[in-house]
């Protein structure tokens, strides 16, 4: 038995997705691509030199942090913290407008997959506006080239006209400006600085939108395919639990068909076999009728045998179709009762093994009540197959002139039970039309599934 870990907020788990692990490496490549593959970068605005050997070590803390994700709620935020401390480090070391912005969208893609919905906007607005940090170095050189002195610095001191540069490094505009021009240039400045930070901070809000939504969509997903996953599991159980349930009735119902049949009949032969021992020495013709009666009394238990023994058959057609499986059954009948059941279909269609199973068992015990009880002299059976609003039926129908029953007495019976669970089972209904003296109808309808036609 595995032990529970002592400090549950340490709990994590291996990242779930593939594929957003390998997104987030290539953002991290991006990272270092630009903190270190641009002579021109070295220096940033702010930050100072730079030192690679921290922020390699930063930037492989921070990837690494991504193999392994917290599950806790604890340690969640711990984690969130760290990172956001890594993120810090990092732009402190090299300069905030070079390695930012990669980082921030690998930073939102783990808080989609470790936050619910709520803290993932939360995230997303933190991180959307932490990313003033990545432009503002950009906006301080506009504001520092606008000076005159730096102007050698960039223009490798080509004369400008109207500007004289002086021995100390300063310049001295030879130009008059008036007010309105002033204003005019301040206002120039304020807008173009205005738009850019608007349609950057528009530009990445969308970013970080589209990325929640996308890896919220993944994750929902992948939760989908999962609970479909766990539906089908349960249903499989559901079946099997099912189909044990009806092979137990099943056998209880065969058991007491053997009991109240096949036992009744033994017993009967073995007071015959009793009386006809007894009466041997005596009266030899009483014997010898005792004798015939057990003779007949054996024949029918062994046609009540038989067909216990069918029952407990996996597949009862035993490759036939169901037509010829029906013709078989009506002539056990005639050996049985001496009465030729009417047969007649007008299905011209191959059903599926489940449906011509359930009419089989159906017209069988239909076919054994009429034997037990009616005391019919006609029988027929008719199937057919007619169209309905949305698709086709399979209709069965199986029809005595016996005498009929109280169906309010005898709906209980295992084997109309039996028939009625096996026509609902798929879909169908059964219905039985009888009434004392009047003979016994058993109609199932079952829907035949679309295309089979």
């Amino acid at each position: 038995m595995l032990k529970q870990p002592s400090a549950t907020w340490l709990h994590l788990q291996p990242h779930p997705f593939r594929l957003l692990l390998y997104l987030e490496w290539i953002l991290l490549g991006l990272s270092a691509f630009k903190a270190v593959g641009f002579p021109l970068w070295k220096h940033p605005v702010l930050g100072g030199e730079t030192n690679y050997f921290v922020m390699a070590s930063l930037i492989l803390a921070f990837g690494l942090m991504g193999l392994r994700l917290p599950i806790t709620r604890v340690g969640k935020w711990i984690y969130t913290s760290i990172a956001l401390s890594l993120l810090a480090m990092l732009g402190l070391n090299q300069g905030w407008d070079n390695v930012l912005s990669p980082l921030l969208l690998v930073m939102l893609i783990r808080s989609c997959l470790i936050f619910q919905r709520r803290g993932r906007w939360m995230m997303a607005s933190l991180l959307w506006l932490v990313y003033p940090l990545a432009i503002t170095p950009i906006l301080l050189g506009v504001w520092l080239i606008s000076f005159p002195g730096l102007l050698r610095l960039f223009l490798q001191d080509e004369p400008i006209p109207g500007v004289t540069y002086l021995p100390n490094g300063g310049a001295r505009l030879n130009y008059e400006f008036s007010k309105e021009q002033v204003q005019n240039f301040l206002s120039l400045v304020q807008d173009s600085c205005l738009h850019y930070i608007t349609d950057s901070f528009l530009s990445f809000g969308l970013i970080v939108v589209f990325v929640s939504l996308s890896v919220t969509s993944l994750m929902n997903e992948r939760a989908g395919r999962r609970k479909l996953a766990e539906a089908h599991e349960q249903l499989y159980q559901y079946s099997v639990q099912i189909e044990d349930q009806a092979t137990l009735q099943e056998r209880t119902r065969i058991a007491r068909e053997i009991h109240d049949s096949l036992g009744h009949l033994l017993t009967t032969q073995n007071v015959l076999l009793q009386n006809a021992a007894l009466s041997l020495q005596s009266d030899p013709t009483e014997a010898k009728s005792f004798l015939d009666q057990s003779r007949q009394i054996c024949s029918s238990a062994l046609t009540e045998l038989r067909q216990s023994i069918a029952l407990l058959r996996s597949d009862p057609l035993q490759g036939q179709s169901l037509l010829e499986a029906i013709i078989a059954l009506t002539q056990d009948f005639d050996r049985s009762t001496g009465i030729q059941p009417e047969v007649t279909s007008s299905v011209q269609i191959l059903l599926p093994d489940r449906i011509q199973v359930a009419v089989y068992r159906i017209v069988e015990e239909a076919l054994t009540n009429i034997q037990k009880y009616s005391e019919a002299t006609q029988v027929k059976i008719h199937l057919q197959h007619a169209p309905t609003a949305k698709s086709f039926d399979l209709s069965v129908q199986i029809e005595d002139n016996g005498k009929g029953f109280q169906i309010e007495q005898n709906a209980t019976g295992f084997g109309l039970r039996g028939m009625q669970e096996r026509a609902e089972s798929l879909g169908g209904i059964l219905q039985i039309v009888t009434q004392p003296g009047a003979g016994c109808k058993v109609c199932a309808v079952f829907p035949l599934p679309e295309g089979l036609l």
